[in-house]
């Protein structure tokens, strides 16, 4: 449907071609220009954007190279000519454009090859023409909307078998690694295209294993068992760290490396002290902890998600979120920049904090902080992780989520290496199973984060 004309400022500009009118010397015949071509192109704002037109004169093309829009093309389904600058025609289906004329241009809309709108110029001489082909590039999928993908339609689900216990999900060496008890991992490749689960046997974890408290760091996985560090160096075959094993609570978060802070990359632990008193605890080298401050009330020690992101001054910190709420009526987060100590961003201020949510996932993703949990209704979204409000489109939970309590989330971004669009990752994971809930996957995105121009 159409909903407004744009113009074109079709600034044929073609100021090269205006009329030379020089007279001939010898017997004063006016010489007109044989030049035809096209110099400057341009649609009128989209949005308050000016979308650059370019003109490839060798293929005799235009187009713009940032894309439109997803609704571009009812905007500018029709143009008219403001103005011919020069003295000179252009004809499109064998009708020549004139100022107080509409023009179809849904031809144009994301044609390729030699399709589009043809606009055929000619030049003052009267005798030479050149044809142009017009092809506007509009976005099929609205750049700021989240689309899933449900990926049991794309291959196999890892096991149709319901798992009695909990799950945990972490992308390890390029894989998205999926534990469902202490001796079964499965395992898809990560990278787009290459979707389809195996299983792996896992060895030497012990039974009591907490799944739950799995945590990638420098190359290798962590997991806690009664107190005790596993690590493990592929994810099959585990053993315990005797430097890092005794009266551990918790692996709250493993924080990537910081050059303006000269941080190393580092993990990050909860720990009963020699006083018996609960600490923070950090390790860079994975051999041994380094005590930090005491652990404050209502700090998370269990399903805890952690999210990472750079300051305005270009500082590394890290987020987190998890169980228990320690505010019932509140998901609280808490910041770091070390991890040897940790400040809640609860804020006292009514109706902005993030609701009280079981097993609350937390993700900094395109440049805003994102939380949801519980039943999964609904998304909160923050600028600085303290007023948060609920998501009410386009960045939304598919409706199939609702009322599913047991799921693990991961979010896999594109690494640094990759440089093609189908490459591109930035993908939310989200996996249903255990604790009876059936297996279900899921694959969410934003849609610009996979365009090729941003």
């Amino acid at each position: 449907m159409r909903t407004r004309f744009l113009s074109v400022i079709v600034g044929f500009l073609l100021v090269s071609i205006a009329v030379s009118s020089c007279l001939d010397d010898d017997n004063g015949t006016p010489v007109y220009s044989s030049d035809a071509t096209i110099h400057a192109f341009s649609l009128d704002t989209i949005h308050g954007v000016d979308y650059k037109f370019e003109i490839d004169q060798l293929n005799n093309l235009i187009y713009n190279p940032d894309s439109m829009p997803v609704d571009a093309d009812t905007l500018i389904d029709s143009i008219m000519v403001d103005e011919l600058y020069v003295m000179l025609g252009v004809m499109s289906d064998d009708t020549t454009f004139a100022t107080d004329v509409y023009h179809n241009l849904l031809p144009a809309m994301n044609a390729t090859g030699s399709n589009g709108v043809k606009l055929e110029v000619y030049a003052p001489d009267g005798l030479t023409r050149r044809t142009y082909t017009l092809q506007i590039r509009v976005h099929r999928m609205d750049p700021d909307s989240l689309t899933w993908v449900h990926m049991d339609t794309v291959a196999p689900v890892f096991t149709e078998t319901v798992n009695p216990g909990a799950q945990k999900a972490v992308v390890f060496n390029g894989n998205l690694c999926l534990y469902t008890s202490p001796t079964e991992l499965y395992q898809t490749s990560a990278t787009p295209g290459q979707y389809g689960w195996s299983r792996s046997e896992v060895t030497g974890l012990p039974g009591e294993a907490d799944i739950t408290s799995l945590i990638s760091f420098a190359g290798r996985l962590y997991m806690l068992s009664e107190g005790d560090v596993n690590v493990s160096e592929d994810g099959m075959a585990w053993r315990k760290s005797e430097g890092l094993s005794g009266n551990v609570l918790a692996l709250v978060a493993a924080l990537p490396v910081d050059e303006v802070a000269d941080r190393e990359e580092t993990l990050v632990g909860i720990r009963l002290n020699d006083a018996f008193e609960r600490e923070f605890c950090t390790s860079v080298d994975g051999q041994a902890w380094v005590s930090g401050s005491a652990v404050p009330d209502g700090f998370p020690t269990r399903n805890i998600y952690s999210a990472h992101y750079t300051t305005g001054y270009g500082v590394g910190q890290t987020m987190v979120m998890g169980m228990p709420r320690g505010v019932e009526d509140k998901s609280v987060p808490w910041f770091t920049n070390d991890g040897l100590s940790w400040a809640s961003l609860e804020t006292d201020v009514e109706g902005v904090s993030c609701p009280g949510m079981d097993n609350p996932v937390l993700m900094h993703y395109a440049d805003r902080f994102y939380a949801f949990g519980g039943t999964l209704t609904g998304i909160y979204e923050s600028v600085a992780g303290i007023a948060w409000q609920q998501v009410e489109r386009k960045f939304l939970l598919p409706s199939a989520f609702a009322g599913k309590r047991s799921y693990t989330v991961v979010v896999d971004p594109t690494p640094n290496y990759v440089e093609t669009v189908a490459d591109k990752r930035d993908f939310i994971w989200v996996i249903f199973g255990g604790n009876g809930t059936p297996n279900e996957v899921w694959r969410g995105r934003l849609n610009r984060l996979g365009f090729e121009r941003e």
